[in-house]
């Protein structure tokens, strides 16, 4: 066999055992659909469960959740869902101790037909905490640990675990993250997952909005429409994003060339492929690949833990299971800073959150100038945003809100945004809006240093304030 066959043979089979590594297909008991272990995590390796949605709870200590584009640290007490097949990585404090449960959604088709289509979006401390169910999502967390690993009882383990996903389903969808300010009904949601799972399903078709309007027998405008309408996401951003997420587990888990990842993802080409990229990852793919295989190689460091700490664990926190005073706190994830950059509504909602159980109350602060807070609203700014001129011309439209506009600009390399920069400096100095906070974001400490040459430039320059945003 030639030198070229060998090697190429040799490459293939490193590619399969690295997907093998990559994708845990979690194993439950013959008739269960739920599985609850608990570990003292000291770091996993990059892997995701294409056949389990995944909820971490910290019982001790604290938790890095690194899941695809978005990062959360968690502490004791704390807990996050991870949807079925997103790539992450969990690393704990030297003290901590989590529980890990699996669910197998498609057995849950009693409580919702299309429970294994949804896409979750549940963390303690923000949609759950805004709608004051923090306390009894934990309080449920804490039955399903108990059933599952202390008492060892698998009826009423089923049970609770049942319950909890059908109030997941019912209001923890990525539709009810972003639309927060009326609930979406039961025939809003259907049809809504309805066209997402079309979606997933044909990712490498080049005309999708085309393509679902056919085939639910609408037209482009109603599904543009209602998307946006129903979920505030952009049709067009809910497919760049699950375009983003299949080539992210392609780069992680096959051989393909860029060319590859870019048809099958359905992007027109390589270039389109690593500008959206960009905008998720804030890497090219090739930076992404090269960064993230070794980490699914990278032996896993998490321990049992044995029934009876667990079970000294669980009282302690049913004992502070009461809820919380803390406000909810958003996620500043690629996509809020995408599609609430224009809406107030969301930050208008958060704003107004109150302890007393009166969400709608407002705060006094937002009626007295004497006390009023300063309350950011970021708004994504590009070239588009800067070309257009509607963003900059609305600035004044805030300023007798409680919110204060804060422009949030994404570092893609030295050059180009030095150029953004400078444009928005003449711009806001044009409108007489000097005085408008201003955030660079980028992450990786590589870029660490062309950001504060960027930011001391525009300090000199054109007297423009700009506060660097690491976000890992």
């Amino acid at each position: 066999m030639p030198a070229v066959s060998v090697i190429a043979t040799q490459m293939h089979a490193i590619w399969v055992y690295l997907g093998r590594m990559f994708n845990v297909r979690i194993g439950f008991a013959p008739g269960a659909r739920v599985r609850a272990d608990v570990h003292a995590v000291r770091r996993t390796n990059l892997h995701a469960h294409s056949n389990a949605l995944e909820i971490v709870y910290v019982l001790r200590g604290a938790l890095r959740v690194v899941v695809s584009s978005e990062a959360f640290d968690l502490d004791a007490g704390d807990y996050a869902v991870l949807n079925r097949s997103d790539p992450h990585l969990l690393e704990g404090s030297g003290d901590n101790v989590t529980a890990i449960l699996h669910f197998d959604l498609s057995s849950y088709r009693d409580i919702d037909p299309l429970a294994d289509e949804i896409m979750f979006a549940c963390e303690s401390f923000d949609l759950a905490r805004y709608r004051k169910q923090e306390a009894l999502l934990r309080g449920l967390l804490l039955d399903v640990i108990d059933d599952g690993v202390v008492a060892l009882d698998d009826a009423r383990l089923d049970d609770r675990a049942a319950e909890l996903v059908r109030l997941l389903c019912a209001g923890y969808s990525i539709a009810d993250y972003y639309q927060r300010d009326r609930p979406v009904t039961g025939a809003q949601r259907e049809k809504l997952l309805r066209i997402m799972a079309y979606v997933q399903a044909h990712l490498d078709s080049r005309d999708l909005l085309d393509d679902v309007a056919g085939e639910h027998h609408y037209s482009k405008s109603y599904v543009s429409h209602f998307v946006k309408d129903t979920a505030a996401i952009s049709f067009s951003n809910v497919v760049t994003a699950s375009r983003v997420m299949h080539a992210e587990r392609l780069l992680l888990t096959t051989e393909h060339t860029m060319r590859d990842v870019a048809s099958l993802s359905g992007f027109s080409d390589v270039k389109y492929l690593t500008r959206c990229f960009l905008d998720w990852f804030k890497q090219t793919p090739a930076e992404y690949r090269a960064a993230n295989l070794p980490a699914t190689l990278r032996d896993n460091e998490i321990e049992p833990v044995a029934a009876e700490a667990t079970a000294a664990l669980i009282r302690e926190h049913r004992r502070r299971v009461a809820s919380p005073t803390d406000a909810p706190r958003l996620s500043i994830t690629p996509i809020l800073l995408k599609n609430i950059g224009s809406r107030a509504d969301l930050f208008e909602k958060i704003r107004k959150f109150q302890t007393d159980g009166d969400v709608t109350a407002i705060p006094p602060e937002a009626t007295d100038p004497n006390l009023r807070r300063q309350h950011l609203l970021p708004m994504r700014v590009g070239h588009a945003e800067l070309e257009s001129g509607h963003l900059l011309s609305g600035l004044s439209s805030f300023v007798d809100s409680a919110v204060t506009p804060c422009l949030v600009l994404e570092y893609s390399g030295r050059d180009a945004t030095s150029a953004l920069i400078n444009s928005l400096a003449r711009q806001l100095r044009s409108v007489g809006a000097d005085g408008v906070p201003v955030w660079l974001v980028y992450s990786g400490s590589r870029a660490r240093s062309a950001v504060d040459q960027i930011i001391d430039v525009a300090h000199d320059e054109h007297g423009l304030t700009v506060q660097a945003v690491l976000m890992p």
